[in-house]
């Protein structure tokens, strides 16, 4: 979301290339400088002649040893956080998807990156229902396994309509992409009631209606997929946006209480959840403060990027939570950092959208 979230989590994540925390590489050179050959030692250790050396560079050893034993420990660190969000499984669902037989449902399907995540699971074979107020693109008509529904998401009486027509016509969805969502940067003061009401109604409380509609009917085969379309914003609240920041702190919450209550409630962990976190992304949300974040020189995301690893991640079946760039990941440990180094973030985010 900033640029000061990413200098710092690559001074906490990056400030060691890639490859010195690979177990792989590490692990054979220790062995290599240790245990290997004469000449292979020799050539190795060539580099490092100057240093003091006892037959064995023991600096450089103890280097490797903590290298190695640190790169374990963030390889083992990503196989438990990618079991844990995938209902205590290791491996992914795969033998029981047949996606010519799927039916995906796609909020705000017919603009931005909703109309490209339509694409990609349509390429795959899956029929999908689009559910938006604007008219169907011309890039999505005229697709056989592509229906528009025109539907107020912020109804719940027409969403359960919408359901049931989805049912009638094209059978009981196994997918739920919640991806509409509104943006406009003004301060707390100047946001209006009624936009305030309509981006809460948009984009947290519509989770819950769609949710309420299309889950039951996953429970029952014990086979689903919700992906939550939240942001970096679920992570961090900044100064003009904090309408919309709040919106996406609740869906994140939604989505954590949606993954327990399927395991603890409804025993349907084969129902899979994954949040999704983009940094700023170029679409008509971010047009408000657009000047400000180029003035800024912010990266922004493309949709693609973003429709990309959300249909990647539908493909994997396997739940999850990606953060989009993976080079913030660390943003989603921001609550658990020094109040000192949150208020560098929080305050180079807000300059951004203020174009300071």
């Amino acid at each position: 979301m900033s640029v000061a979230i990413q200098n710092v989590s690559g001074f906490v994540l990056g400030s060691v290339p890639g490859t010195a925390l690979n177990p792989v590489i590490t692990g054979a050179l220790l062995w290599a400088i240790t245990k290997g050959p004469p000449s292979l030692k020799a050539r190795l250790l060539r580099p490092f002649a100057s240093l003091p050396y006892d037959g064995r560079p023991a600096g450089l050893i103890k280097t490797l040893k903590w290298l190695f034993a640190l790169g374990l420990v963030v390889r083992i660190n990503r196989v438990l956080n990618h079991t844990a969000l995938n209902s205590w499984r290791l491996r992914s669902e795969k033998k029981r998807w047949d996606w010519n037989n799927e039916v995906a449902v796609v909020t705000g399907g017919s603009s931005g990156i909703g109309e490209l995540v339509v694409k990609g699971l349509m390429k795959k074979g899956v029929k999908v229902a689009v559910l938006d107020v604007q008219p169907l693109p011309d890039s999505l008509k005229n697709f056989a396994n592509v229906k528009f529904f025109e539907c107020d998401i912020t109804s719940a009486s027409t969403v359960h309509e919408t359901a049931d027509s989805i049912r009638s016509t094209l059978g009981p969805p196994s997918i739920l992409v919640n991806n509409a969502g509104i943006a406009s940067a003004h301060t707390i003061l100047d946001t209006s009631d009624e936009y305030l009401r309509k981006v809460f109604d948009v984009n947290l409380l519509s989770n819950f209606t769609t949710v309420k509609a299309f889950l039951p009917d996953m429970i029952v085969k014990n086979k689903g997929h919700i992906v939550t379309v939240a942001s970096c914003a679920s992570f961090i609240t900044v100064a003009g946006l904090v309408d919309y920041c709040s919106t996406k702190a609740g869906v994140f919450s939604f989505h954590e209480g949606l993954s327990q209550e399927l395991k603890h409630r409804y025993s349907a962990p084969n129902v899979l959840t994954t949040s999704i976190h983009p940094s700023w992304v170029r679409t008509p949300l971010v047009d408000s403060w657009a000047e400000s974040l180029r003035n800024a020189k912010a990266d922004l995301l493309t949709p693609q990027t973003i429709a990309d690893a959300i249909v990647k991640q539908i493909l994997s079946c396997s739940g999850g939570q990606r953060i989009i760039p993976s080079k913030i990941s660390n943003v989603a440990g921001l609550r658990g950092w020094p109040n000192w180094l949150q208020e560098v973030v929080r305050d180079s985010t807000s300059n951004q959208v203020y174009g300071k």
